[in-house]
């Protein structure tokens, strides 16, 4: 008798054949049987009417910290994830000597936006080599799967000390140790190396990410130390968010890396505004690649990666003089104060005092270009002439007015988006094809970073209710349903060599989803605090998800949590 089966779902098994009615039974863990009339079980869950796919994998958070903490993995566990890889941008907690922890934490903090006081408060430490944070991750209960990368950060400060931290130039034999550090991490169970060249990449002080500098000659020690123990390297390149040229240049370079070491080399890209056509010459370079058997693979998003402004929680006015006594109010009584037009005139006529962080964005002239309003619809691709900018010169008001005025609106909970990539020509065509290229994979949630702009950890159920379900068949921008399960669960088991999982298939893993396709929704985000030291973050759900089955197990059903901890940490093989 099987421990589960899902009887009468519509099964799309994830290796993008087409979808069919059938059972699926549950044994150990693991899928025992599929088809019709698999047999008896303990428990049976009807799922006639309901979608049945593999279990999704996250290749790009930032759980580093929260992983340490957190045994539910929220948000990631409301969108159907089961396993997910963290340590991606070149940064992590590991290795670390005990006089680096502070360091790393302002590091995270500066380049993933996660509270540096929750970070301090909730991480338990004891670890000093990467696999040691492994194995203190072992003993933690969890509801998923998580995987890491081992960051060129930490490996360049442990190695290098303070002329690693402020992107010395490595010698060679900073390199010779550096490379076999990372290669012994790989060894101990990290899923590849991470690094990040970009200079929006910096700590708290605003020093760029160590190795944001580092030469070819170093990047490919890595690669190849990564190759030798049988991970891959994961890169965000120069100019990433438009702020250099030079994106052209540093693909070549990527190709290079991947072609003299034979390692996988996995990069972000995304258009930027800069040059909205460059992204295609890129995605060009990986195809051509990658026919010649060289492993580039670039890593896209299902939607613009997107700063959220809302009087909920960050906003371009928090840092004005005047909204300081504010912070001290519960959030209606911030919202009643700021509907006061003496406090509303005040706060349009002062000027932020500073000049780094988010404020950069906030005080940016081309900011309300790119900004709108979300509406009731929670839309991810704006209206064209709809951005705030536009509203602005229609009324013959301030965008800051305009700005001010809409996010009181819904009781103060209205968010804007601010599209920082991915909307250069304000349509979707280059993230379809992005998406559509059979030499790219998805990426880009960043759950776990960001935690108070970003919440694009809903990214996996947004690809079933925008590109799937938001367009009827035969239109530009629909895509097929079982050509998106393949990209959110084959396709990225495939590119960390995860043989077991992706796929519903006889004796692999049985992490499940069961969900109510015609139903599925991405929630409207809030701001909860529920970090460590009280700090806030956007969390975002999802209605849809009937159940939700990692190793055999239900962790979430119905939207509630069952208690169900059957994660692990997965390490490289």
């Amino acid at each position: 008798m099987h421990d589960v089966v899902i009887r009468g779902g519509t099964i799309a098994d994830g290796t993008g054949a087409p979808a069919t009615t059938g059972d699926v039974a549950i044994e150990d863990g693991k899928i025992a049987a599929l088809g019709r009339d698999v047999g008896a079980a303990k428990r049976t869950i009807d799922a006639d009417g309901l979608l049945v796919t593999p279990g999704w994998i996250d290749i790009h958070t930032h759980y580093d910290g929260q992983v340490t903490w957190d045994p539910d993995l929220q948000p990631s566990v409301w969108h159907g994830v089961s396993t997910l890889v963290m340590g991606n941008c070149g940064v992590g907690f590991a290795p670390a000597t005990p006089d680096r922890h502070d360091w790393l934490i302002q590091l995270m903090e500066g380049v993933e936006d996660i509270p540096g006081n929750a970070l301090a408060e909730g991480m338990p430490w004891g670890w000093e080599s990467f696999g040691e944070y492994l194995d203190v991750l072992a003993t933690m209960p969890r509801t998923m799967d998580v995987g890491a990368l081992v960051g060129h950060g930490a490996v360049r400060a442990y190695v290098m000390g303070e002329r690693g931290a402020a992107n010395e130039e490595a010698t060679p034999e900073d390199v010779r140790q550096m490379a076999a550090l990372v290669e012994q991490a790989i060894r101990d169970g990290a899923l590849g190396f991470s690094t990040s060249r970009t200079e929006i990449h910096a700590s708290v002080e605003g020093v760029p990410v160590p190795g944001t500098y580092a030469d070819e000659t170093e990047l490919l020690a890595f690669a190849k130390a990564a190759r030798a123990a049988g991970g891959i390297m994961e890169m965000v390149p120069a100019g990433i968010a438009g702020e250099a040229e030079g994106l052209l240049g540093e693909t070549r370079m990527m190709e290079r890396l991947a072609r003299e070491s034979g390692c996988l080399l996995t990069f972000l890209l995304l258009q930027h505004r800069l040059d909205s056509t460059e992204w295609r010459k890129q995605l060009d370079i990986c195809e051509a690649a990658q026919r010649e058997g060289v492993r580039l693979v670039p890593q896209v998003a299902a939607r613009p990666p997107a700063v959220l402004f809302s009087f909920q929680g960050d906003n371009p006015f928090e840092y004005l003089p005047s909204f300081q006594p504010l912070k001290q109010l519960s959030f209606e009584q911030k919202i009643e104060r700021l509907r006061d037009p003496e406090l509303r005139a005040t706060l349009l006529s002062e000027k932020d005092p500073n000049t780094t962080g988010m404020s950069l964005i906030y005080n940016s002239p081309e900011v309300w270009q790119c900004t709108n309003p979300m509406g009731d619809g929670l839309s991810y691709t704006p209206e064209a002439g709809g951005s705030v900018a536009e509203i602005a010169q229609r009324e013959g008001r301030d965008p800051r007015e305009v700005a001010y005025d809409l996010m009181l609106e819904n009781d103060g909970r209205t968010f804007l988006m601010y599209a920082v990539v991915n909307w250069a020509d304000g349509n979707s065509d280059a993230m379809r094809d992005m998406i559509q290229s059979p030499a790219s994979v998805l990426g880009l949630s960043d759950a776990g970073a960001h935690v108070r702009q970003v919440i694009d950890a809903s990214m996996h159920t947004y690809m079933l209710t925008h590109w799937v379900r938001g367009f009827e068949e035969g239109h530009p921008y629909h895509l097929p349903l079982e050509f998106v399960v393949k990209r959110l669960s084959h396709d990225n088991a495939q590119l960390f060599g995860f043989q077991d999982r992706g796929v519903l298939r006889v004796g692999a893993r049985a992490d499940v989803n069961v969900i109510d396709y015609d139903n599925l929704q991405v929630n409207r985000p809030t701001v909860i605090h529920d970090l460590p030291a009280g700090m806030p973050r956007l969390m975002q759900t999802a209605e849809g998800y009937v159940h939700s089955i990692v190793a055999g197990e239900t962790v979430q059903e119905g939207g509630k949590l069952t208690g169900a901890r059957p994660g692990q940490v997965v390490r490289n093989r």
